[in-house]
Protein backbone atom coordinates (compact mmCIF):
# COMPACT_ATOMS: atom_id res chain seq x y z
CA UNK A 1 0.00 0.00 0.00
CA UNK A 2 1.47 2.97 -0.95
CA UNK A 3 1.33 6.05 1.79
CA UNK A 4 -0.42 9.03 1.70
CA UNK A 5 1.78 11.94 1.63
CA UNK A 6 0.63 15.03 4.06
CA UNK A 7 3.07 17.71 2.66
CA UNK A 8 1.33 17.53 -1.05
CA UNK A 9 -1.99 17.97 0.65
CA UNK A 10 -3.92 21.55 -0.13
CA UNK A 11 -4.47 21.50 4.13
CA UNK A 12 -1.04 21.42 4.87
CA UNK A 13 0.00 23.81 2.65
CA UNK A 14 -3.07 26.21 3.69
CA UNK A 15 -1.90 25.66 7.60
CA UNK A 16 2.27 25.97 7.33
CA UNK A 17 2.11 28.19 4.12
CA UNK A 18 4.85 27.55 1.69
CA UNK A 19 7.82 26.50 4.02
CA UNK A 20 5.51 23.33 5.05
CA UNK A 21 6.90 23.99 8.62
CA UNK A 22 6.60 25.35 12.64
CA UNK A 23 8.20 28.44 12.67
CA UNK A 24 8.30 29.52 8.57
CA UNK A 25 11.78 30.98 8.60
CA UNK A 26 12.72 31.70 12.31
CA UNK A 27 14.90 28.88 12.38
CA UNK A 28 16.24 29.42 8.91
CA UNK A 29 17.65 33.06 10.18
CA UNK A 30 19.46 30.86 13.27
CA UNK A 31 21.29 28.51 11.17
CA UNK A 32 22.49 30.76 8.66
CA UNK A 33 23.65 32.74 12.36
CA UNK A 34 24.63 29.73 14.29
CA UNK A 35 26.65 28.27 10.69
CA UNK A 36 28.41 31.66 9.53
CA UNK A 37 27.25 30.69 6.06
CA UNK A 38 28.41 33.28 4.41
CA UNK A 39 27.39 34.87 0.57
CA UNK A 40 28.15 32.08 -2.63
CA UNK A 41 28.78 28.97 0.03
CA UNK A 42 26.79 26.07 -1.41
CA UNK A 43 24.00 24.78 0.36
CA UNK A 44 22.07 21.55 -0.10
CA UNK A 45 17.90 21.79 1.10
CA UNK A 46 17.20 18.58 1.87
CA UNK A 47 13.33 17.84 1.39
CA UNK A 48 12.79 20.96 -0.27
CA UNK A 49 9.12 21.07 -1.07
CA UNK A 50 7.55 24.18 -3.06
CA UNK A 51 11.31 25.78 -2.87
CA UNK A 52 10.54 28.67 -0.21
CA UNK A 53 13.86 27.97 1.76
CA UNK A 54 15.74 27.95 -1.49
CA UNK A 55 14.31 30.92 -3.01
CA UNK A 56 14.70 33.08 0.90
CA UNK A 57 18.42 31.94 1.39
CA UNK A 58 19.49 33.07 -2.09
CA UNK A 59 17.26 36.32 -1.78
CA UNK A 60 18.23 37.27 1.81
CA UNK A 61 21.56 36.22 2.13
CA UNK A 62 22.70 35.56 -1.44
CA UNK A 63 23.52 31.75 -0.77
CA UNK A 64 23.98 29.46 -3.16
CA UNK A 65 21.29 26.66 -2.62
CA UNK A 66 20.46 23.53 -4.33
CA UNK A 67 16.83 22.15 -3.33
CA UNK A 68 16.48 18.08 -3.36
CA UNK A 69 12.98 16.85 -2.84
CA UNK A 70 11.58 12.96 -4.06
CA UNK A 71 8.44 14.60 -4.84
CA UNK A 72 7.67 15.75 -8.48
CA UNK A 73 4.46 17.25 -7.81
CA UNK A 74 6.24 19.27 -5.33
CA UNK A 75 9.45 20.38 -6.70
CA UNK A 76 7.10 21.56 -10.17
CA UNK A 77 5.35 23.94 -7.79
CA UNK A 78 9.19 24.89 -6.65
CA UNK A 79 10.20 25.38 -10.25
CA UNK A 80 6.85 27.33 -11.05
CA UNK A 81 7.68 29.75 -8.11
CA UNK A 82 11.37 30.23 -8.44
CA UNK A 83 12.22 29.73 -12.31
CA UNK A 84 15.81 30.82 -11.61
CA UNK A 85 16.30 28.43 -8.63
CA UNK A 86 18.49 25.26 -8.42
CA UNK A 87 16.29 21.71 -7.99
CA UNK A 88 16.92 18.24 -8.14
CA UNK A 89 14.31 15.29 -8.05
CA UNK A 90 16.11 12.43 -4.99
CA UNK A 91 15.67 11.18 -1.46
CA UNK A 92 17.74 11.31 1.16
CA UNK A 93 19.12 7.83 1.36
CA UNK A 94 20.80 8.83 -2.42
CA UNK A 95 21.31 11.77 -2.46
CA UNK A 96 22.76 12.82 -6.05
CA UNK A 97 26.18 15.03 -5.90
CA UNK A 98 29.76 14.07 -5.29
CA UNK A 99 31.43 13.64 -2.22
CA UNK A 100 32.53 17.13 -0.48
CA UNK A 101 30.36 19.25 -2.75
CA UNK A 102 28.24 21.18 -0.27
CA UNK A 103 29.53 23.93 2.34
CA UNK A 104 25.82 23.03 4.70
CA UNK A 105 23.27 21.09 4.76
CA UNK A 106 19.83 22.06 5.34
CA UNK A 107 17.14 19.37 7.02
CA UNK A 108 14.00 21.71 8.46
CA UNK A 109 11.45 19.49 9.22
CA UNK A 110 12.65 16.66 6.56
CA UNK A 111 14.98 14.37 8.19
CA UNK A 112 12.02 12.82 10.04
CA UNK A 113 10.52 11.87 6.79
CA UNK A 114 13.26 9.43 5.69
CA UNK A 115 12.72 6.31 4.82
CA UNK A 116 15.80 5.23 6.48
CA UNK A 117 18.12 7.37 8.81
CA UNK A 118 21.24 5.89 8.81
CA UNK A 119 21.40 5.83 5.04
CA UNK A 120 20.79 9.33 5.12
CA UNK A 121 23.27 10.56 7.69
CA UNK A 122 25.81 8.40 5.69
CA UNK A 123 24.90 10.08 2.43
CA UNK A 124 24.66 13.86 4.23
CA UNK A 125 28.29 13.18 5.84
CA UNK A 126 29.55 12.22 2.21
CA UNK A 127 28.21 15.47 0.20
CA UNK A 128 29.13 17.67 3.41
CA UNK A 129 32.65 19.27 3.17
CA UNK A 130 34.56 18.41 5.95
CA UNK A 131 34.14 20.92 8.85
CA UNK A 132 30.71 21.61 7.37
CA UNK A 133 27.38 22.22 9.22
CA UNK A 134 24.21 19.61 9.17
CA UNK A 135 21.37 22.14 10.40
CA UNK A 136 18.48 20.01 11.65
CA UNK A 137 14.89 21.13 12.71
CA UNK A 138 12.49 18.96 13.01
CA UNK A 139 9.96 16.73 15.95
CA UNK A 140 10.77 14.43 18.77
CA UNK A 141 9.03 12.22 21.08
CA UNK A 142 9.66 13.47 24.53
CA UNK A 143 8.06 9.97 25.43
CA UNK A 144 9.90 7.58 22.68
CA UNK A 145 8.88 4.26 24.39
CA UNK A 146 5.46 5.30 22.59
CA UNK A 147 7.12 5.21 19.62
CA UNK A 148 6.57 2.07 18.14
CA UNK A 149 2.89 2.20 17.35
CA UNK A 150 3.33 5.41 15.66
CA UNK A 151 5.22 4.24 13.20
CA UNK A 152 2.99 1.60 11.92
CA UNK A 153 0.79 4.33 10.10
CA UNK A 154 0.55 4.18 6.42
CA UNK A 155 0.58 7.87 6.53
CA UNK A 156 3.74 9.94 5.48
CA UNK A 157 4.05 12.95 7.95
CA UNK A 158 6.57 14.20 10.16
CA UNK A 159 5.09 13.81 13.05
CA UNK A 160 5.12 9.79 12.14
CA UNK A 161 8.64 10.00 12.38
CA UNK A 162 9.22 11.79 15.32
CA UNK A 163 12.66 10.87 17.26
CA UNK A 164 14.00 9.63 20.19
CA UNK A 165 16.47 12.84 20.27
CA UNK A 166 19.56 10.55 22.50
CA UNK A 167 19.02 8.07 19.46
CA UNK A 168 19.61 10.57 16.73
CA UNK A 169 22.77 12.12 18.28
CA UNK A 170 24.31 8.62 18.29
CA UNK A 171 23.41 8.31 14.88
CA UNK A 172 25.09 11.47 14.10
CA UNK A 173 28.20 10.84 16.11
CA UNK A 174 28.02 7.01 14.27
CA UNK A 175 28.17 8.62 10.57
CA UNK A 176 31.39 11.02 11.80
CA UNK A 177 29.55 14.21 13.07
CA UNK A 178 29.68 15.90 16.11
CA UNK A 179 26.50 17.58 18.12
CA UNK A 180 27.78 21.35 18.84
CA UNK A 181 24.35 22.88 19.60
CA UNK A 182 21.09 21.32 20.32
CA UNK A 183 18.05 23.96 21.80
CA UNK A 184 14.21 22.60 22.45
CA UNK A 185 11.64 24.88 20.61
CA UNK A 186 8.43 23.32 21.24
CA UNK A 187 7.11 26.71 21.61
CA UNK A 188 6.89 26.80 17.99
CA UNK A 189 5.18 23.84 17.77
CA UNK A 190 2.61 24.74 20.65
CA UNK A 191 1.79 27.79 18.31
CA UNK A 192 0.48 25.49 15.41
CA UNK A 193 -1.53 23.50 17.21
CA UNK A 194 -3.88 26.73 18.74
CA UNK A 195 -3.58 27.65 15.04
CA UNK A 196 -4.65 24.34 13.72
CA UNK A 197 -7.90 23.78 16.60
CA UNK A 198 -8.86 27.38 15.76
CA UNK A 199 -9.04 26.77 12.21
CA UNK A 200 -10.15 23.11 11.69
CA UNK A 201 -11.67 22.72 15.49
CA UNK A 202 -9.24 19.79 16.54
CA UNK A 203 -6.30 18.32 15.45
CA UNK A 204 -8.11 14.96 14.63
CA UNK A 205 -10.10 16.72 11.95
CA UNK A 206 -6.72 18.45 10.94
CA UNK A 207 -5.27 14.95 10.18
CA UNK A 208 -8.54 13.45 8.85
CA UNK A 209 -8.48 16.13 6.14
CA UNK A 210 -4.60 16.23 5.20
CA UNK A 211 -4.66 12.08 5.18
CA UNK A 212 -7.94 10.35 4.87
CA UNK A 213 -8.69 7.15 6.29
CA UNK A 214 -5.61 6.22 6.98
CA UNK A 215 -5.17 8.33 9.82
CA UNK A 216 -7.62 6.68 12.24
CA UNK A 217 -6.20 6.29 15.36
CA UNK A 218 -3.56 8.39 14.76
CA UNK A 219 -3.98 11.11 16.87
CA UNK A 220 -4.10 9.22 19.95
CA UNK A 221 -1.00 7.72 19.26
CA UNK A 222 0.69 11.09 18.75
CA UNK A 223 -0.33 12.36 22.17
CA UNK A 224 0.95 9.16 23.84
CA UNK A 225 4.57 10.07 22.16
CA UNK A 226 4.12 13.75 23.43
CA UNK A 227 5.72 15.43 20.50
CA UNK A 228 8.21 17.90 20.79
CA UNK A 229 10.08 20.22 18.56
CA UNK A 230 14.19 21.25 18.12
CA UNK A 231 16.90 22.26 16.58
CA UNK A 232 20.10 21.23 15.88
CA UNK A 233 23.61 21.82 14.52
CA UNK A 234 26.13 19.01 14.00
CA UNK A 235 29.69 19.37 11.87
CA UNK A 236 31.09 17.12 9.74
CA UNK A 237 34.34 15.96 11.43
CA UNK A 238 35.86 13.00 9.59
Amino acid sequence: MSENCAYESPEMTALLGETLRPGGFDLTDEAVAFCQWRKDDLLLDLGCGQGATVSYLNNQYGLNVVGLDPSQKLLERAKKNNPMGHFALGAGEKIPFEQDFFDGVLSECTLSLMTDMSVTLTEVHRVLKKGGNFFISDVYAKNPESLEQLKSHKFKSCMRGLYDLRQLEMLLKHSGFEVWHREDRSDLLKQLLVQTIFQYGSMDRFWKKTGGACTAGFQQQLKACRPGYFMMIARKVN
